[in-house]
């Protein structure tokens, strides 16, 4: 029965899966090992292999979806310098020499051409996640590695187009087995020229339909304010637009594509892309199990030596097809390789590709068994790559024969979007901070999820994004990582808290500031992770205060001191009624030796130096009683205590010095004299 088959398939998966994690393995590879185990080459646990990759084959259309709309064109055009003098080098190198390799041994020329198409498709989904957990994104290297990944995942929709086009002039035919589930792509072989014509008519045809059409029918449903209708749609559109490409022989992957691409250019593009996250991850890890199933483990042990010949030749090839274009653009050698060496594995596309050929015939059955068995080994070594290549700069760079050839020169500055401000919500408090910043060039995105909101605001250039702020995807989208602050400014307090916590996980070291309506919202959203929580009743009391002492001539200084010791004691005073005892005598010479926090933050240069080193007391006159790490509270901290990213450190003194200490914890500059 095929939904025991498709437990089995889960099951095995989640156990392997696990495994692979604990041994920091991407899950990618783990995926296709679970298909191995479970496939017809393995233990033969699933019988009902069909609807296993009918499923899979969805997994793959929502997969290139995602991809569609996270590339905007923006994005491209920042790029298109790197792509134009790396991208397609690399692209055409590769495939020449694959095709070059392996012409002798395929048979034709156009077959030995497809080859090559199919190893100059890297990883996408493991070089991003390699890149993205050792924070390399804005290196050159990364810049180099994203740019080209971005232009190969544009060119998958030619080498598909190029397909039945390189099979007429092979000669080649579909296996007797496929023939009949594959009518239309049989078809367009007999055809090739009028295939490639369709095809670009129907891609050029959705683009323009999708920019003009997508956006308003999204803008229609999200009015209504009804999730499923909005995920509905999106599905409709998503699989609507494959069945039009495959209707007309092309693959359903490339309709997904190109419908993710016309839909990322809209204001919706972010939340569509959290929306169908869950769902890409779920039957897209199908796809990699599916292709685990096909490969035959004892094909590779009786072609060991053949498959490790290939693995070689690609990860050779695919360094230097990216290092020597990245070196002629200029950029260090050192840097070059680590590039070539990131992006040296076979890519998920080309198992969409390769299948693609295997049905048309331009792949024998032990030439698909020899890519199938080199592409997995080669996605399995590229962590190893990764640390690999880098290691063995350094190592060439200490020999006395290639001297500085091997040095980086100093890293560009990164041009995404950084050091700026997340702002959830557009109303009074979210607007008005944006005008605040705006006025002082503070860069910042807001998040929105009124959709007349967001276009009315995105007319006027505003970078605005509809999206929901408790979605860990659309954070990431704007920016979280590299974000100096988040400020949740919205009125629903679930909807805070989700928020508070996601961006908390996500980044622990981020400032979070939220504004509430409620007294009794604060100590929840400060034990999830908020720095500063700013309550409406609270600031209308203050602002009460201030008044009514200012016309009995209180001076200035002593109110100001009094809002802060008030704020110090985040508002406990209010939330338990009246106090027995005044919080302190306005009169009282102690008014100054007050209570002050300060979170040191990754940005911080005190981060790594002890209390002694920094000559806290004797720079700014406070005296720190306690340091909040993690859940361990360290009280009366000694001189050889480290400083640490994420400590809150507590300290007491007048206004003036605990102005001085935040000056001092906050400094980014090495002169904190």
């Amino acid at each position: 029965m095929f939904l025991s088959d498709l437990l089995v398939v889960f099951a095995v998966t989640a156990v392997v899966v696990f495994l692979f994690g604990r041994a920091q393995i991407p899950s990618v590879i783990g995926l296709l090992v679970s298909g191995v185990v479970v496939g017809p080459y393995g233990l033969s646990l699933v019988d009902d292999l069909e609807s296993v990759e009918l499923l899979a084959e969805i997994g793959v259309v929502v997969l290139l979806f995602t991809v569609g709309l996270e590339i905007s064109i923006s994005r491209l055009l920042s790029m298109l310098p790197l792509m134009a003098s790396i991208g397609l080098p690399q692209i055409a190198g590769t495939t020449f020499l694959i095709a070059a390799a392996c012409r002798w041994h395929v048979g034709t020329l156009p077959q030995a051409i497809f080859a090559g198409l199919l190893i100059a498709m890297s990883s996408t989904a493991i070089v991003l996640k390699l890149l993205s957990d050792r924070s390399q994104s804005g290196t050159q290297a990364g810049r180099i590695s994203i740019s080209v990944l971005l232009l190969q995942d544009l060119f998958v929709i030619i080498a598909m187009l190029a397909v039945p086009l390189l099979a007429a002039s092979a000669g080649v035919s579909a296996p007797a087995n496929s023939q009949a589930s594959h009518q239309s792509t049989q078809a367009l072989v007999e055809n090739p020229f009028l295939a490639v014509l369709v095809g670009f008519a129907i891609v050029v045809g959705v683009l323009l339909a999708g920019r003009q059409f997508i956006p308003k029918v999204l803008h229609e449903v999200v009015r209504l304010r009804n999730r499923e209708l909005f995920l509905i749609t999106l599905v409709l559109i998503c699989l609507g637009t494959a069945a039009i490409t495959a209707a007309a022989g092309l693959s359903l992957a490339i309709g997904a594509f190109i419908a993710g691409l016309a839909l990322s250019e809209s204001e919706y593009g972010h939340q569509a892309f959290a929306e169908v996250l869950p769902f890409r991850d779920t039957l897209a890890s199908l796809f990699f199990v599916s292709v685990g199933m096909l490969l035959d483990i004892s094909f590779v042990f009786s072609h060991f030596g053949l498959v490790c010949l290939v693995v070689f030749v690609i990860v050779l090839l695919k360094v230097f097809a990216t290092a020597i274009p990245a070196m002629l653009a200029g950029f260090p050698v050192r840097t070059s390789l680590i590039a070539g060496g990131t992006i040296a594995q076979v890519g998920e596309f080309s198992f969409v590709l390769g299948s693609r050929g295997a049905d048309v015939g331009l792949l024998t059955g032990d030439d698909y068994q020899t890519f199938l068995a080199a592409a997995v080994i080669t996605m399995a070594a590229a962590p190893l790559l990764t640390n690999i290549v880098p290691q063995l700069c350094d190592w060439l760079g200490q020999s006395s024969w290639f001297g500085g050839m091997f040095h980086d020169s100093p890293p560009e500055e990164d041009i995404a979007l950084s050091d700026h401000v997340i702002i959830a919500g557009f109303g009074i408090n979210g607007r008005s901070l944006a005008t605040a910043l705006a006025e002082f060039g503070v860069p910042h995105v807001i998040l929105e999820l009124n959709p007349e909101t967001v276009r009315s605001e995105g007319a006027l250039g505003i970078d605005i994004r509809y999206g929901d702020c408790t979605r860990r995807p659309i954070l990431e989208h704007a920016g979280i990582f590299r974000a100096r602050a988040f400020v949740v400014a919205i009125s629903d307090p679930a909807s805070a808290r989700r928020s508070v916590r996601v961006a908390r996980d996500l980044v622990p070291e981020l400032e979070i500031f939220v504004r509430t309506e409620y007294l009794a919202e604060v100590d929840e959203l400060r034990l999830l992770g908020a720095d500063v929580v700013v309550p409406a009743e609270f600031e209308t009391a203050l602002s009460l205060f201030e008044r009514v002492l200012g016309i009995y001539d209180v001076p200035e200084e002593k109110i100001d001191d009094l809002v802060d010791q008030l704020r110090l004691e985040n508002y406990g005073f209010l939330r338990s009624g009246v106090r027995r005892q005044p919080v302190q005598s306005i009169d009282s010479p102690d008014i100054h030796d007050q209570l002050g926090r300060c979170r040191i933050s990754q940005r911080s240069v005190v981060a790594g130096q002890t209390i002694g080193e920094l000559d806290v007391r004797a720079k700014t006159g406070v005296t720190i009683i306690a340091i909040q790490r993690s859940n361990q509270q360290i009280r009366n901290p000694g001189p050889t205590l480290q400083l640490q990213i994420g400590d809150e450190v507590s300290f007491v003194g007048s206004r003036s010095e605990r102005t001085a200490a935040n000056k001092l914890f906050l400094s980014t500059s090495r002169n904190t004299d």
